[in-house]
């Protein structure tokens, strides 16, 4: 802008100009000619001012966005989403609008699609500006600088107001990548009704009583297996062994970053399942299984016994599904005298892609996420776990959903697969180790320590 425009737009008395961050400056009177050497003064002061303010915009910097000015207004604003909880997308987009007056685009195809639709549009500067953000993601997108930090834009009243593990999984090198909004994990799913029959009015506490129960409903006839693994080549396993070995006292990673899986716990973890199954209180069928296949034999009343995600609880009780449903009751995964109980986190959020070019109003979409109301609704109808505490006590809720004050316990000893920039190809390569190991064709000790060698690759 030339000085002859800015003086005519600061002709009137007493007008009132704004900076390029919206700070309100010092009126500027005007009063005659005399003075108007002193008015183009100011006013080339001011547009230095206003060309090194949007220069050295550190909000741009650290964020990684450019091609707009602060206080940009979109017409629209594009998210990238799986296809499994489409409706809710929608449901928050038309609230979104309605608050905002701005539309939301939804780029939706299959789960399985997702990442590689991420990761494409954000290499190619595609018009997206929040996108899905799966927990093992996490990791890779802050070391690529797919998303922003969300840290400066999250409050603290939402950041207290989110149980800690379900946002504790999307940080990584210190910076927020995502805002969880779906929370998950995995529990013990049990017969209710084969517990009964064989005279137990609790489920096991640990893995040694679930063996055991195991075992005497076999000898009863009650059930053909007690468990079913997802013990097959698939990122289920994965998850799997992750809950076996915290729950055998292990980790997959030390405090530093480096690798702990040929340790005493994970052996005696992986020992146990394989055991489970040559024994025969477990389907030996498991090696076939993945987390998926393992629920087929629960449901048609074979296993009294499965570990799967939250979805489990009202999928298996619906008798379209299950012929043993109403019998299915859900309880915190056993433990040992190294934990009294240990399981995988779950679940997923949102992020802001480093391309957008409106960050702020993506990040608005985001935080309607973190209302008590959307995540209700979302529950209520997408089965898509709170991530906030207190809906896991709410009174009315809880009275409608009783599964909720029973999957709540087990957020407190969750624990995350390992966080590595290349997770995807670090599981492709042990999955066939470990189920190498589960099904006897190498030993576990050598399956361990080939795990430990090629996972030392991955680190950093």
């Amino acid at each position: 802008m030339n000085i002859k425009s800015l003086y005519l737009n600061y002709k009137s008395k007493e007008n009132k100009v704004k900076g390029a961050r919206g700070e309100e400056q010092k009126s500027i009177s005007i009063k005659g000619g005399k003075r108007m050497k002193r008015l183009v003064a100011v006013l080339l002061c001011m547009t230095m001012a206003v060309s090194i303010t949007a220069c050295g915009n550190s909000e741009t910097e650290n964020n990684k966005v450019a091609g707009t000015e602060a206080g940009d207004k979109p017409e629209s604003i594009s998210v990238i989403c799986s296809t499994d909880e489409e409706g809710l997308y929608e449901y928050a987009g038309k609230k979104y609008e309605e608050m905002y007056g701005v539309k939301v685009n939804l780029i939706c195809q299959s789960y399985d699609s997702t990442h590689e639709k991420i990761t494409t549009t954000w290499t190619g500067g595609g018009d997206a500006d929040v996108c899905y953000v799966d927990i093992p993601w996490v990791a890779e997108f802050e070391s690529k600088g797919v998303t922003i930090d969300l840290s400066e834009y999250m409050d603290e009243d939402v950041k207290n107001s989110l149980i800690e593990s379900s946002l504790n999984q999307m940080i990584y090198n210190g910076k927020t990548e995502a805002i969880p909004f779906a929370n998950g994990g995995k529990w013990m799913f049990y017969n209710k009704q084969m517990l009964a029959d064989a005279g137990y009015e609790e489920p096991p506490k640990t893995w040694d009583e679930l063996k055991e129960m195991s075992q005497d409903m076999m000898d009863k006839g009650i059930c053909k297996y007690g468990i079913a693994w997802g013990a097959s080549q698939a990122e289920g396993l994965i998850c799997d062994l992750t809950t076996m070995i915290y729950s055998f006292g292990g980790t997959w990673q030390k405090e530093d970053g480096s690798f702990d899986i040929n340790s005493e716990s994970a052996n005696n973890a992986v020992q146990f399942m394989y055991d489970s199954m040559q024994d025969g209180w477990a389907d030996p069928a498991s090696i076939t299984y993945t987390d998926r296949d393992c629920l087929d034999p629960f449901m048609a009343g074979d296993t009294a016994f499965v570990m799967n995600w939250a979805y489990v609880y009202g999928y298996a009780n619906n008798p379209e599904n299950s012929t043993v449903a109403g019998n299915v009751d859900v309880c915190l995964m056993p433990g040992t005298d190294k934990a009294e109980s240990a399981s995988v986190t779950g679940g997923g959020g949102f992020g802001v892609l480093s391309t957008s070019k409106y960050p702020e109003y993506a990040y608005k979409y985001i935080e309607l996420f973190t209302s008590e109301d959307i995540q209700k609704y979302a529950y209520e109808n997408y089965n898509v776990l709170p991530t906030i505490d207190a809906l896991y006590k709410d009174e009315n809720l809880v009275a409608e959903h009783e599964e909720l004050a029973k999957f709540y316990p087990q957020f407190a000893t969750t624990h995350p697969r390992p966080q590595l920039a290349d997770y995807s190809e670090w599981s492709n390569t042990v999955q066939p180790l470990f189920s190498a190991a589960l099904s006897g064709s190498t030993s576990i000790e050598d399956a361990l320590n080939q795990a430990e060698e090629v996972s030392e690759s991955f680190v950093n």
